[in-house]
């Protein structure tokens, strides 16, 4: 049983750490600010989650995986508030938005 748990908490981590992989590759190859901002939040998002989940399962239920829990509340409430803030900052003081990024305005 206990193997098990271990296989399943590596499987978490490992594939979010893929997807924080992932969203370094998007910050260096994505030529627009806006599509790097919306790469990193979507898997920065993603990518934690499932390395403290897998960091859960690892640690059994303690105190501590109650702290981690909180930890993904946390991070699932703040992180796209704080992305879309970046995200008008970016639209609101780019004179050269229109020149860099198709935007349609209705």
């Amino acid at each position: 049983m206990e193997i098990i748990r271990f296989l399943v908490a590596a499987v978490f981590i490992l594939f979010g750490l893929f997807v924080l992989g992932v969203a370094t590759v998007g910050l260096y190859r994505l030529k627009y600010v806006l599509n790097r901002i919306h790469a990193s939040a979507k898997c920065d998002t993603l990518g934690s989650l499932l390395v403290l989940v897998g960091v859960c399962i690892l640690l059994g239920f303690t105190f501590t995986t109650l702290k981690l829990a909180l930890l993904i509340v946390f991070i699932w409430l703040t992180n796209p508030v704080a992305v879309h803030m970046i995200g008008r900052a970016e639209i609101l003081t780019n004179s050269r938005l229109e020149d860099e990024v198709e935007v349609v305005e209705r």
